[in-house]
């Protein structure tokens, strides 16, 4: 316990505690270092710098915390530390400049098996002395995920995506990318961080708009190796959720609609966050506020009649649908149904429960732009549903009267 006091106050090594890097690259070890006043004539006499396993402790030196004054290659030579216990030792190179007291040095041709506990010591002619502080060295086979930073996205604002990767041999550092890059820039730059490691980051520059949202995009970061294989590919997908006002807002109405049957209005809205819907109804140019919810219930009844809106609302703004004609005849029978968005709707005539005679249709009435769909009277003749292609505008059944 003394010699190792006494061994600290000679020599005390500045460098991080853990290290990580793969398998077939290298590994840069941070290291700075301080020795004892009486002792720095040694570093201009070029002393030699290496490093000692932990597990192969024992085999290096049998008085751990004695000032050992036997050189290395002697101490190489002993009975205990054979040939199969160097090949255990890595290739290590120190690139620091000691008499600047800068111990960093390289790892290379790393294999999983180099895993293990190193600590720095420094010999000279009648002297070496060991540091007594470790850096934990992890090589792995495989690459860590990059980390990823999204902020808030919102329509329209510029934002910055980083994705960083740690680059432990400066030599060969990573190639950090993101697919796709949504059109956007993308900057890559290499970091100093405080322990003396090195970082590499991509930044994608761009300008969201809600057809990014819920996108898939990668980072992926390719390491080249030293030896001959294939670089090593990592990667991490985040799904972007972009925050925008309603783009889109329709209603919906399903099926065909009769006096006394329970209508069900949807409205539906493309927002996020998720818009609240709030209803309207406007007749003879008093418009009247229903409620607020997705979906809107009646049953049908002649003062139902009017123009129904939906208004689609959430904190970057609002928007609403096209109105909604709904007219029912005081005299029965089918409700008028009306199209909004670009899609089949039914018009249909039931004449076995409400008596209606077919002939009764007399007028069925198109507004401009109702597709150009010509009128097909003897379909009605079928007693069956005729489907009738709605774009914009409004399509009426009129003159609807029960058999005398």
């Amino acid at each position: 316990k003394y010699n190792a006091i006494y061994e600290l106050l000679i020599l005390s090594v500045s460098l991080p505690k853990t290290l990580n890097s793969t398998s077939g690259s290298c590994l840069l070890i941070p290291c700075l270092f301080n020795i004892s006043k009486e002792k720095e004539y040694i570093l201009d006499s070029s002393p030699e710098a290496t490093w000692r396993r932990g597990s192969l402790w024992s085999l290096y030196d049998t008085d751990r915390f004695t000032i050992d004054h036997r050189s290395l290659w002697s101490l190489y030579d002993t009975d205990r530390f054979t040939i199969d216990h160097r090949q255990k030792e890595p290739v290590m190179e120190v690139v620091g400049d000691l008499r600047k007291k800068n111990c960093t040095s390289v790892m290379r041709n790393l294999t999983s098996l180099y895993s293990d506990r190193y600590y720095f010591r420094i010999q000279a002619e009648n002297f070496s002395v060991t540091g007594t502080r470790a850096v934990h060295i992890n090589v792995s086979d495989s690459l860590p995920k990059p980390n990823v930073n999204v902020p808030v996205l919102r329509e329209g604002e510029e934002v910055n995506l980083t994705c960083t990767v740690p680059a432990p041999c400066p030599s060969h550092p990573p190639n950090v990318i993101w697919a796709p890059a949504l059109g956007g820039d993308v900057t890559q730059r290499t970091q100093l961080n405080a322990d003396g490691t090195q970082t590499v980051s991509a930044i994608l520059n761009f300008v969201p708009s809600f057809h990014h949202h819920e996108l898939k995009v990668n980072c992926v970061s390719i390491h080249p190796l030293h030896r001959e294989d294939r670089p090593l590919l990592s990667h991490k997908m985040v799904i972007l959720s972009v925050e925008y006002p309603p783009k889109e807002t329709w209603i919906s109405l399903t099926g065909l609609v009769w006096l006394g049957d329970k209508v069900t209005l949807t409205c539906q809205s493309n927002a996020n966050p998720p818009a609240v819907h709030r209803w309207f109804k406007k007749r003879a140019d008093v418009e009247e506020e229903l409620g607020i919810s997705h979906m809107l219930s009646f049953t049908a009844a002649q003062e139902n009649t009017g123009e129904y809106i939906c208004e689609a609302q959430n904190i970057y703004g609002a928007m609403n649908s096209t109105n909604l004609q709904i007219t029912v005849s005081h005299l029965g029978g089918v409700m008028q149904i009306f199209p909004h968005r670009d899609v089949d709707m039914w018009v249909g005539v039931r004449t076995s429960l409400t008596n209606f005679s077919l002939y009764n249709f007399t007028d069925l009435l198109y507004a401009p732009r109702a597709c150009n769909t010509p009128k097909r009277k003897e379909n009605l003749k079928s007693h069956h549903m005729t489907p009738l292609k709605a774009c914009d505008n409004v399509i009426r059944a009129t003159n609807i009267f029960p058999n005398s």
